[in-house]
């Protein structure tokens, strides 16, 4: 038989085409009913939904309506009675729910904060933080700023004139500016003098060194040269640059890392960039070498323009230089992936080189149990840091050890563009070192495929290490060890494109930059909890993967984050409180937070925000906004609910009944732990035998104290029912009147032992259709409300059911008005029988019988 669904009004006229049945849902205070009628049954629905909801639901303001679930199949009986009847099924759970909290976050993603920020005139491409001050490479402009980012010194590097006359260090002064100089990498040197080095795309890449005094940049500012005219002095490629130094052994070197961009017709400017170099600075500090033609390696000449390789991340950690690529997975490969480089940074000559992919992945389990493992390949974006307390211990780490962190995303086919889903894995700098030795010690290794130079080093097996005696290697690791993501999926409908951590008290503590222009800060665990804490929009622009760590050793550490022109700061324990939506998301924040709850503010600040009489960190104020029933029977177990909020609310993040007193209008109300929860209390009455003045129902939840006026304890009774009588087979709507008839939490009308469906209820009256009989009899009808029995006055007879024997005039015209009559016995034992005629759809080919 088919079904028809409808999402508004419908009526009689429409449906009488239709065969079937028709189902509905009705929204009525935000809970659903779902109803299911035959077609030629809605003659007595009113022809709308609305109007059946209202017949069969009864009055929804006395509180029958609070049911979830109410579904029901209505149909049309023409009994012998000639009785128009409703038969009614309801699925009944606890009577009135409490509403579930309605918030879809802990986090109102709404509110924004006024940080400290500097705004640039020229997009803002590095970062650097020396002794308190930051150090702002943007196009055009080497910037220097106090550590509240106010502007303290400015010195241009650009626009200048370019040709192939130019000076690579001061182009044509005489002629108009033709290129603008981008800032491609900044870093500071301390072995000599305090000195900021800042390489651009002018001049081939050239650096300049700035000898610091006092903070200001132009005190000294040379140029560096290359030493025999070996091209050392061209250090940044125009793709982008990664730039590692590191003084070993009184010898200042320069790890460069250049991308390759996917560019076939890359001009010849290009070629003086070498793709992976070590340079040595003289002592006199103006110049740089190359020790000799093994200290570079560059893409084989048939891959360079066609090969992207993009150096995303860079950082040394004990005896190691390190790199992070994304690139092809091999030479004839179109996938791509990222990869782990490793250099000793004890070399002037890249004599100890590998490679090795680096892979983050995430497991989705399906309905049945089974996972489907995703595999995050590109990484967008690194931080080196030390673990907290809690993660050293979680990861069973030394106190020195270095931490990789990554923020990976899945690419699109064939393709190094990231989609909207990320993932972040975590790796010691130990473990990584491990990997390396095994797969080498294991011979999983194979000749760089990638890279040539000249006179290229043999690889070898069994050498790994860094040691003078140990012999040179450039090797690709064949094998990976995936790593899994550290929180779960959260992030997999997020583009993650920065991430910077920063240890905090005993937590870590991570804060991602989207490229929505979000930031989110959530803590680095393995065993607690890991849901974000902060989560605020900082610009419509997305968030660089260039970020800087202002004191990271003191208490107010902040992070520096770049979002086109603008540099933020960001502070690492939060840049407020006012994101926490409720109180007990407010003080099971981080601690590191200093977050409390302001109760006359309504408003989760810290503690200068608000009266310190109102500002609380260990307990948020009871709120009971609903309780069910209002009334109770005397000598009854009613089951009271409590609706609101903060219940039972402790710093363990979890509902503790323990905590909970429930009084009643002055009788003790003992608690249903299993059915209560933070934003529902539900207890039970015991036989109360005395009706007491008090109606105020109070909760205590440690040392809160909340109470709600309207509850009392009442006497029912039933004064008298209409119809006294009906016919044998039921079905009769029976009526009881009386006082505080829908009292308690369950109600129940027998006859004779048979329940009389209850179909609706009020105070002083309730609906019910009565059951069916044997034999004609009377019957007690009795109303049960939680253990307590109230009696009418007048008992309920069972008459023989009516019988019709015949109908006159079998026919009429079609526009009505014949008087029908219908002969019979018994016709009197309903009290208000009523005729209803039907038949098939009219025909006007052909006579239509009722």
């Amino acid at each position: 038989m088919p079904v028809y669904r409808f999402a508004q009004r419908v009526h009689w006229d429409d449906l009488m085409s239709l065969e079937g049945f028709i189902d509905m849902s009705i929204w009525w205070d935000n809970l659903i009913y779902k109803l299911s009628c035959p077609t030629h049954a809605y003659l007595a629905c009113d022809t709308v939904v609305e109007d059946i909801s209202l017949l069969c639901l009864g009055d929804h303001r006395k509180g029958l309506l609070t049911q979830l679930r109410n579904k029901m199949r209505i149909t049309l009986i023409v009994a012998a009675a000639s009785i128009l009847i409703i038969q009614q099924t309801l699925w009944l759970g606890i009577e009135g729910q409490c509403k579930e909290p309605r918030e879809i976050s802990k986090l109102n993603l709404s509110v924004t904060y006024d940080l400290p920020h500097f705004v640039s005139d020229t997009p803002v491409q590095k970062l650097l933080v020396f002794n308190g001050s930051v150090y702002v490479g943007a196009t055009n402009r080497l910037t220097a700023l106090s550590g509240d980012l106010k502007k303290t010194h400015e010195y241009k590097t650009g626009p200048v004139h370019e040709g192939p006359r130019c000076s690579a260090c001061e182009g044509c002064r005489d002629q108009p500016p033709n290129a603008n100089n981008t800032s491609m990498a900044l870093l500071m040197e301390t072995y000599y003098d305090p000195e900021l080095f800042s390489c651009g795309t002018v001049g081939n890449g050239v650096c300049s060194r700035h000898l610091l005094e006092d903070g200001e940049l132009d005190v000294e500012v040379n140029c560096l040269g290359s030493h025999n005219k070996d091209g050392s002095r061209y250090v940044a490629g125009p793709a982008g640059t990664q730039i590692v130094n590191v003084e070993v052994g009184g010898v200042v070197r320069f790890f460069v890392a250049n991308s390759e961009p996917l560019n076939p017709s890359l001009p010849s400017s290009s070629r003086l960039h070498h793709t992976i170099s070590i340079r040595k600075m003289w002592e006199t500090q103006d110049r740089f070498e190359f020790v000799s033609e093994h200290s570079y390696m560059d893409l084989t000449p048939g891959l360079r323009g066609n090969y992207p390789l993009h150096y995303i991340y860079s950082f040394q950690s004990g005896a190691y230089v390190y790199f992070l690529t994304v690139q092809r997975e091999g030479g004839t490969s179109k996938a791509f992936h990222t990869r782990i480089v490793r250099m000793c940074s004890s070399d002037l000559e890249l004599l100890h080189y590998v490679e090795m992919p680096f892979e983050c992945i995430y497991s989705e389990k399906g309905r049945r149990k089974r996972s489907t493992q995703m595999v995050f390949n590109i990484l967008q974006a690194a931080h080196v840091a030390k673990a907290g307390n809690d993660l050293r211990r979680d990861m069973d780490l030394k106190e020195e050890d270095d931490v990789l962190f990554a923020a990976f995303a899945r690419s699109k086919p064939d393709s190094p563009e990231p989609t909207a889903s990320s993932t972040v894995c975590v790796i010691s700098v130990a473990e990584i070192n491990s990997f390396f030795k095994d797969f080498i010690q294991k011979g999983h290794t194979k000749p760089l495929y990638h890279l040539s130079g000249t006179e290229m080093k043999p690889f070898n097996e069994t050498s790994f290490g860094c040691g003078k005696h140990e012999k040179g290697y450039r090797l690709e690791v064949t094998r990976t060890h995936p790593r899994k993501d550290w929180f779960n999926g959260r992030f997999r409908n997020v583009l993650l494109t920065s991430i910077a951590v920063v240890p905090m008290q005993d937590h870590t503590v991570a804060t991602l930059g989207t490229a929505e222009g979000r930031i989110i800060q959530v803590v680095v665990s393995r065993f607690g909890n890991t849901e974000p804490h902060v989560d605020f929009l900082l610009d419509t622009r997305p968030v660089s993967s260039e970020v800087a760590v202002l004191s990271p050793e003191r208490p107010d550490a902040s992070l520096l984050l770049v979002t086109g022109n603008k540099v933020s700061k960001v502070p690492v324990i939060g840049p407020g409180c006012e994101h926490l939506w409720n109180c007990s998301t407010c003080l099971l924040a981080p601690a590191f937070m200093g977050c409390g709850w302001c109760r006359n503010r309504n408003l989760c600040t810290h503690s200068p925000q608000c009266a310190a009489s109102h500002w609380s960190q260990d307990s948020c104020p009871l709120l009971i906004t609903k309780v069910f029933p209002a009334t109770a029977p005397l000598k009854g177990h009613t089951n009271i609910t409590i609706c609101g909020k903060n219940f039972g609310f402790s710093k363990k993040d979890r509902f503790d009944g323990k905590l909970i007193e429930v009084d009643v209008a002055g009788a003790k109300c003992k608690m249903t732990k299993k059915d209560s929860s933070n934003h529902r209390l539900v207890c039970r009455l015991d036989h109360v035998n005395v009706s007491n003045s008090d109606s105020w129902v109070k909760v205590r939840s440690g040392k809160e104290e909340e109470q709600f006026m309207g509850f009392s304890f009442v006497n029912p009774v039933i004064k008298g029912i209409f119809p006294e009588f009906g016919p044998k087979s039921g079905g009769t709507r029976l009526t009881i009147r009386g006082s505080y008839l829908n009292s308690g939490s369950s109600r129940k009308v027998t006859i004779g032992g048979a329940t009389c469906v209850v179909q609706s209820e009020s105070a002083d009256m309730l609906t019910c259709q009565t059951p069916s009989q044997d034999s004609p009899s009377q019957h007690k009808v009795q109303l049960h409300m939680d253990g307590v029995i109230r009696e009418a006055p007048a008992n309920y007879t069972y008459n023989e059911d009516p019988l019709i024997h015949s109908v006159q005039p079998t026919r009429s015209f079609i526009s009505g008005g014949s008087t029908v009559t219908a002969a019979g016995v018994y016709l009197h034992s309903a009290k208000q029988p009523q005729m209803v005629l039907s038949g098939p759809a009219f025909n006007k080919d052909k006579e239509v019988f009722v």
